[in-house]
């Protein structure tokens, strides 16, 4: 409760203080119904749930050729009264044509570059423990942000970039830098290329991300690799008129799962504009064979 009362303040206080500059809402709101396999819980069983939901305030401001941004989000639970607002990412950035820099809360690198671009499916619960979540499951490789961080992004004003991220640790730590990574990567309207480079005290972490689309057509994966293949997600997508079939298989292993955790995933979505969809989805995994059916709308503005 307390911090959803400081997230209600910190908002309102923001807003107060941007009146003479330009600011929105932006958000992720989802409400689906899930069938958990019977082989999972001993019984088929239905939940009513609202994963990947999220709210926040972006302001900004144009001053003598510069950019500057505030942007506060929480990761939230609208079905529930008792479970409380968390921080999903707070920064204040400064952009200029060809180089921005930002400090404070950040996702990670691989989270902007590798998973958002493979995370077509819209039906997975979010939380750590959960087998059918998707996106390369990077929170196993300790790669997501805890500590507050800088980041500075160079690019050629148009489609190449290169971004580091520095990551400190709290007043406790013998070392005040905790972990840091790098990226480069190519963006244009018919796909993208990244690759990033994490060091941290697991070791180096490589990430790979590759995206292509024409026409409605739109094909790619990611993977994360350290002295070995951890992870991987290949995509298949297609869109016709306002109709999106969605094809994944992947390997998202987590550490106390048993096989090889290799999945399938197919879904369909129906678009209603640009902020509404609904979608349908079935996720497989083989070893140890179990299955989830999603279906639910999300609102995102």
């Amino acid at each position: 409760m307390h911090k959803q009362l400081g997230f209600g303040l910190a908002l309102a206080a923001l807003a107060a203080g941007a009146l003479a500059a330009e600011s929105r809402v932006t958000g992720n709101l989802q409400l689906q119904g899930a069938y958990l396999d019977p082989a999972l819980s001993g019984k088929g069983r239905w939940y009513l749930q609202s994963p990947n939901s999220w709210l926040g305030l972006e302001v900004r401001e144009q001053s003598s050729g510069s950019q500057y941004r505030a942007v506060l989000e929480a990761d939230l639970n609208p079905l529930s009264f008792s479970e409380p607002a968390t921080s999903r990412q707070m920064f204040l950035e400064w952009a200029q044509p060809l180089y921005s820099i930002r400090g404070g809360k950040l996702r990670s690198l691989e989270q902007q570059l590798l998973v958002s671009p493979v995370s077509l499916m819209h039906g997975y619960a979010g939380e750590s423990t959960d087998s059918f979540k998707g996106g390369l499951a990077i929170e196993n490789y300790s790669v997501e942000l805890e500590q507050p961080g800088i980041e500075f992004t160079a690019s050629n004003g148009e489609l190449v970039y290169v971004s580091g991220q520095w990551t400190f640790a709290d007043e406790n730590s013998a070392s005040s830098l905790e972990q840091w990574a790098v990226a480069t990567g190519l963006d244009t309207p018919e796909g993208s290329v990244a690759l990033t480079y994490r060091s941290n005290d697991d070791g180096g972490l490589w990430g790979t991300s590759i995206m292509w689309r024409s026409e409605g057509l739109q094909l790619g994966g990611g993977t994360l690799y350290r002295d070995e293949l951890l992870a991987w997600d290949l995509l298949a997508a297609y869109q016709a008129g306002t109709v999106i079939s969605k094809l994944t298989y992947g390997r998202d292993e987590l550490p106390e799962q048993s096989g090889d955790s290799r999945y399938w995933a197919f879904g369909i979505d129906r678009v209603f504009s640009e902020a509404i969809l609904n979608y349908s989805e079935i996720r497989w995994q083989p070893e140890p064979e179990q299955w989830r059916w999603m279906t639910g709308f999300r609102l995102t503005f």
